[in-house]
């Protein structure tokens, strides 16, 4: 019996490591993913767990797809280490963590993912392996209450401030006034708060900044606070009692359940005549004056030369209507093809500028940019000075908008000569490489203003 016994323990002993190696080689990585909450308000976020697992210890870390989904922003959270036992194995792991906030009510799905992870499976040998993820689904709604909100804006706090700047205290013709409009928010991105559409006035010329969006996040708590602030600058044409509109719109206050309403007062504001900027005849150098007795000798001293230009006209329209008519829309297409031309702009802020008028160059450099000929666009002044690279060029422009909008004017005041001979320089190179199809700049986040105030939620079509 006592010889039995030894050779069973023999046996086992010799089976142990085979049955080690077994268990060893049927391991493999474990994905798990998960989300929570599996319905969401929209613009709030869900949070998408991915535990990844390995057997022994991973030699990299986990290769994951970015999760990008349609209609929706995705945001990467912290990442844990995490470490388990199960069946007697020992797995290393990480846990990763995506909010994903829908911006349109419907279903979302996430499918066809798959993770890379390379893993110690028989130390040290490596082994890489691709793990498909399971499909998850979540949904988002709108709250029936607040269905009729446009666009849908939902956060646990938000708060809206403007401000007003005004290029001198007592405004005339000529003057401008700058309306800024903040909004801060926490549970959304800055990209899904709304943009403000500024009212055009009748009297005032509108010129609406590119948007600022900023978020930032709370590395303890992963707490989102988003900022846009947008902004236009109304330049004061003519005399008279102006009012900006009001602002207002409604927001879900996803804390309380309930709509709020956001309200922002009308700005009301008085514009004095100027007789500088009216006055359109240079000093010392009075205009034409004309009277009945200046007329009547005009006539009598040149009565034949009218009379054969009134005879010519006369026979020119009776024998070629036809003529007239096509010369004068030829006549008329031309000048209309140049008031819009790239050249009748750059003349408008030549003349500006030899004015020495600040005001009046740096509106109608505004005005010329969308038609300069550049290898990209070149709609806002930031963009056309880092496609100018001209730093002698960025300080007269710099010093212009001092002279405008700045309490205390720059004691170097800029210099119209110096201006000019660089915007042509510049223009003169960007018109040559526009020529030849170069792209030297590509400029980043320059939207028009069109653009980037289109409603994300227009039309509230269904996501997939």
């Amino acid at each position: 019996m006592r010889h039995l016994l030894a050779i069973g323990a023999l046996i086992l002993d010799l089976l142990a490591p085979v049955a080690t190696l077994a268990q060893q080689a049927t391991t493999e990585p474990i994905v798990q993913v998960t989300v929570d909450p599996p319905r969401v308000v929209v613009g709030q976020a869900t949070t998408l767990r991915v535990d990844v697992l390995a057997p022994n210890y991973m030699t990299a870390p986990p290769e994951l797809p970015g999760f990008q989904i349609r209609n929706a922003v995705t945001r990467q959270l912290q990442s844990v280490n995490t470490s388990e036992q199960r069946n007697g194995v020992s797995y290393a792991g990480v846990r990763f963590e995506f909010a994903v906030y829908p911006q349109e009510p419907g279903s979302y799905a996430i499918a066809d993912q798959k993770v890379r992870i390379r893993y110690a499976a028989e130390p040290p040998a490596t082994r890489e392996v691709e793990v498909a993820l399971p499909r998850m689904s979540f949904e988002a709604f709108i709250p029936d209450v607040a269905a009729a909100l446009q666009p849908f804006l939902s956060a646990t706090k938000l708060t809206v401030e403007q401000a007003i700047k005004r290029s001198s205290d007592q405004l005339k013709a000529g003057d401008a006034v700058t309306r800024t409009v903040t909004i801060k928010a926490e549970g959304a991105p800055a990209m899904l708060l709304p943009p403000q559409t500024f009212a055009a006035v009748q009297g005032l010329r509108l010129y609406p900044a590119q948007p600022t969006l900023d978020d930032r996040v709370d590395g303890r708590s992963d707490v989102m606070t988003s900022t846009r602030v947008d902004s236009a600058t109304y330049m004061l044409e003519s005399a008279g009692d102006y009012s900006l509109p009001a602002i207002e719109f409604g927001w879900w206050n996803v804390g309380s359940g309930k709509v709020e309403r956001i309200h922002l007062d009308a700005v009301r504001f008085e514009v004095a005549a100027n007789p500088v900027a009216g006055s359109r005849t240079p000093a010392g150098r009075p205009g034409p004056r004309w009277s009945w007795d200046g007329l009547v000798d005009l006539v009598v001293d040149h009565w034949r030369l009218l009379l054969l230009g009134a005879a010519g006209v006369a026979a020119f329209g009776w024998l070629a209507p036809g003529v007239a008519r096509t010369i004068a829309d030829s006549v008329r297409r031309r000048r209309e093809a140049y008031r819009r031309s790239e050249a009748f702009f750059f003349h408008r802020l030549r003349r500006g500028a030899r004015r020495h008028d600040a005001r009046s160059t740096y509106f109608a450099l505004l005005d010329w940019l969308p038609h300069l000929e550049t290898p990209a666009p070149a709609g806002s002044i930031a963009a056309f000075k880092a496609m100018a690279r001209d730093p002698a060029l960025d300080r007269e422009i710099g010093a212009i908008e001092t002279a405008l909008f700045a309490r205390q004017h720059d004691p170097q005041p800029w210099s119209s000569r110096q201006f000019l001979h660089h915007v042509a320089a510049v223009r003169r190179n960007l018109r040559r490489r526009g020529r030849r199809g170069e792209n030297a700049y590509s400029p980043m986040n320059l939207n028009p203003a069109g653009a980037a105030t289109a409603s994300a939620y227009a039309g509230r079509k269904p996501a997939r």
